[in-house]
């Protein structure tokens, strides 16, 4: 009797138990990417405030070898002998895969570091910028290139950039500094076409790259963005809007929720079904004792 009503009790487990497993395994990217961001937006906020203790004579010397390195790619006179200008390794204090800058994207609530290079160390814990284009510094003639990848398994990164569209705003904070980036246009190129990015005589340009399409990856998602005007009241205005734009994550935390409601509603039904049984079952008897009386 035991040993049957122990495997009725396991069969009525098993769909719950189901349930659970399943929402388990929805809700493990969700957790992993709010850990993950959690952690990278830290690093954000400890680059920020190493920047902001930087003695003001070295930012100084910092940003002008990083605007010398820039002129010399755009293929202008340097304010220094280009004999004096640091490695692309040393720029900006990278050294060691050091966390070079900061950018957020309000409207898909993006915030992670910037580090020098694109190797698999630097992209898989944020975003790279890209060897050969102009340092996130800003300035006449510039043309930075950041890559952050797509698809990764319990990490956004990029995956939200191709929901940009023309006039969204993104912020790059570099030594203290905030460059603003407004979006004017977004396209697809094989991954040759992004070393053809190139710096536009007296134009401040940043564009944000990732891989494109889903599973596929053959070929690379471009946002272009100009410089623009950056104003403190409207960057708090936009952070306001974050998310907009549903992504992984968001879909990821509504199936978890319907889930759960579904789940939550079945243990409800399957109660209530169960009460009125035994209700009717008692019913029943005690109307079968009075008759036999």
């Amino acid at each position: 009797f035991r040993s049957r009503g122990g495997r009725r009790r396991l069969r009525r487990a098993l769909p719950a138990l189901g349930m659970m497993i399943g929402i388990a395994l929805l809700a493990a990217p969700l957790v992993m990417d709010v850990v993950t961001s959690a952690l990278a937006g830290r690093q954000v906020t400890s680059m920020s405030d190493r920047s902001d203790g930087i003695d003001p004579g070295e930012r100084r010397r910092l940003l002008l070898q990083a605007r010398s390195y820039n002129r010399v790619l755009a293929g202008e006179r340097t304010e220094i002998p280009t004999s004096e200008i640091w490695d692309y390794e040393r720029q900006l204090n990278g050294e060691d895969g050091r966390v070079v800058s900061g950018i957020e994207v309000p409207s898909i609530g993006v915030r992670l570091p910037v580090r020098l290079g694109t190797g698999d160390d630097v992209l898989s814990s944020g975003v790279g910028h890209l060897e050969g284009s102009s340092l996130p510094v800003g300035g006449r003639s510039t043309h930075a290139v950041l890559m952050g990848h797509s698809g990764l398994y319990g990490s956004r990164m990029f995956d939200d950039i191709r929901k940009l569209r023309k006039g969204d705003h993104f912020r790059l904070r570099t030594l203290g500094r905030t460059l603003e980036y407004a979006v004017v246009e977004t396209g697809v190129v094989k991954p040759e076409g992004v070393r053809g990015l190139k710096v536009s005589a007296g134009e401040d340009l940043c564009t944000l790259v990732t891989c494109t399409p889903y599973g596929v990856n053959d070929h690379r998602l471009l946002v272009h963005c100009v410089r623009t005007k950056y104003v403190p009241k409207q960057a708090d205005a936009q952070r306001g809007i974050a998310h907009r734009h549903w992504g992984r994550r968001e879909l990821a935390a509504a199936l978890v929720a319907g889930t759960l409601a579904l789940v939550g509603l079945d243990v409800v039904v399957h109660r209530v079904r169960k009460r009125r049984k035994a209700a009717r079952r008692a019913a029943a008897a005690s109307g079968a004792g009075g008759g036999g009386a």
